[in-house]
């Protein structure tokens, strides 16, 4: 399973991908209407997405404790110094903090199907 949320497969068959390809800096969550393997809903609802933003806000905060305080702790750098190193780590995590908690949000939501995966190999 964290295989398939670590490469944004879809989490009914992992074999499909959640985000159309190539990335796009425009449009960095665009996601196919089905799942091209299984045809699995990437929008099962409106505002489906919405509580990936706590996975993201989780994830960002745990970061952040651990860029700053490693940087102090550690690299004996300033508060400020610290806070620098971390925003220059958000700016470039931006998008996989993204692309990634909507990931694990549908993976908590869809359930793998085995059953449906054994169907797909035989075809």
């Amino acid at each position: 399973m964290f295989s398939s949320i670590w490469n944004y497969k879809c989490p009914r068959c992992r074999k499909g991908d959640l985000y159309i390809k190539p990335f796009n800096v425009k449009e960095p969550v665009k996601m196919p209407e089905r799942c091209e393997v299984c045809g699995q809903k990437t929008m099962p609802e409106p505002g489906f997405y919405y509580g990936a933003m706590f996975i993201s806000y989780i994830l960002t905060g745990w970061i952040a404790l651990i860029i700053v305080g490693g940087c102090m702790y550690f690299l004996d750098f300033s508060v400020n110094q610290a806070f620098l190193v971390l925003i220059v780590v958000a700016i470039l995590s931006y998008f996989f903090v993204l692309r990634l908690s909507r990931s694990v949000w549908i993976h908590i939501a869809v359930k793998y199907d085995k059953d449906r995966d054994k169907e797909l190999d035989k075809k």
